[in-house]
């Protein structure tokens, strides 16, 4: 019963939230590599950038493109799934000290800068970059920014659907809904598969974050988020969107979301006839086979 209580339920989100839109078909390598911004990244695109041919497409996500290294490895895609990199004007662009939010969280203004030089190195690339942004923000100011200079703008439609898993599949397919993504890194596998790649490899998706959970003497949950990239480590504060604490079982029931969507996308992924392979040393994902890509 409740299957088909979450398929009528998802049935409506559809209908209110989803729209069909006349995307660019995209023109691909058949092989797609995601790169997270876990810390062995780094060694990888090293390598990459000596040695890896043109017979591989790169996807980069969140704030990779604030690091020189986004105009050394020219992805071709690129996703944000976040509301923090859509939500704010023209203005706070200009000025991050001008973010609203600030007055209740004032530690974000260092990454609403990060946020900043992402979509500024972004907006300067010259090599044909795509932008994959939900439906939700598809008229958002950056992303208004974007298309008027020119970029290849997709539009997804991350409209959660659950219910049966055939009509989870028909829904996906018709590219009307999404697997809930509890991060970007399930979304980024969830459009490599729908856009029509045959083999995906995860670079840098440790998925970790419990090794760096912290809980201070004041029972506040912080976490030492850690990328590959050099930014100051420190614990931070986890909140959730109202702006109160997270609590440990809530942190593990978003981790719950986020690794049952890779069993999930590794279903879709073998109806598609699409294979997922792991590339990260030491990651926490077990949803894939593990392989180390052929730089030959």
């Amino acid at each position: 019963m409740n299957k088909l209580f979450q398929t009528f339920l998802s049935i409506a989100k559809v209908i209110i939230k989803s729209r069909v839109f006349k995307n660019q078909k995209i023109k691909n390598t058949n092989n797609l590599i995601i790169v997270g911004n876990g810390p062995s990244a780094s060694i990888f695109i090293e390598e990459a950038l000596i040695k890896i041919g043109s017979n591989f497409d790169f996807i980069c996500v969140n704030m990779f493109a604030s690091q020189d290294l986004f105009f050394q490895l020219k992805p071709k895609f690129y996703l944000m799934l976040d509301s923090a990199f859509f939500n704010f004007n023209q203005e706070t662009y200009l000025d991050p000290a001008k973010l609203k939010s600030l007055k209740e969280n004032p530690d974000f203004e260092s990454t609403q800068k990060l946020i900043n030089k992402t979509w500024n190195n972004i907006l300067t690339s010259n090599w044909g970059l795509t932008i994959m942004v939900p439906q939700l923000f598809r008229n958002s100011p950056m992303v208004k920014m974007a298309r008027n200079a020119g970029f290849d703008i997709l539009i997804f439609n991350y409209t959660v659907v659950q219910g049966f898993e055939w009509f989870e599949n028909l829904i996906y397919s018709a590219k009307l809904g999404s697997p809930q993504s509890q991060n970007v890194i399930n979304s980024c596998i969830f459009q490599g598969i729908n856009n029509g790649f045959k083999n995906i490899y995860l670079i840098g998706v440790e998925n970790n974050f419990h090794l760096n959970l912290r809980v201070s003497e004041t029972n506040q949950l912080e976490m030492v988020d850690e990328h590959f990239y050099k930014v100051e480590k420190k614990s931070i504060p986890l909140k959730n969107a109202r702006g109160g604490s997270v609590k440990m079982h809530e942190f593990y029931s978003s981790l719950y979301k986020a690794f049952y969507a890779h069993h999930r996308l590794q279903l879709y992924a073998k109806l598609k006839g699409v294979n997922i392979y792991n590339s990260t040393l030491n990651s926490f994902i077990d949803a894939y086979e593990r392989k180390q890509i052929n730089f030959d």
